[in-house]
């Protein structure tokens, strides 16, 4: 098979834990600055503490301004995050 036309396009993925309270700081930033979410996943690790994963950015791509504004909210509100690269 001929992997020559293969194209594919990454996005950047943030995973943090954040409290309910923290969570909704994160979600109401996020909205402020008009940043589309384009996957977000939430596990319940115990009654107030929360695993996220999120995908931001236009449905075409990502913009190194959407990422560092993302990473400047998560900073404001004093929360550890993990970035990489997904399909």
């Amino acid at each position: 098979m001929n992997a020559e036309g293969f194209n594919f396009n990454t996005r950047t993925q943030f995973k943090f834990t954040a409290t309910n309270h923290t969570l909704s700081y994160i979600l109401s930033g996020i909205a402020q600055k008009g940043i589309n979410i384009n996957d977000y996943s939430q596990t319940k690790i115990n009654v107030n503490e929360n695993l996220i994963r999120l995908v931001v950015g236009g449905t075409e791509a990502e913009t190194i301004d959407v990422l560092r504004c993302i990473r400047n909210i998560f900073r404001m509100l004093d929360v550890k995050f993990s970035e990489k690269d997904i399909i």
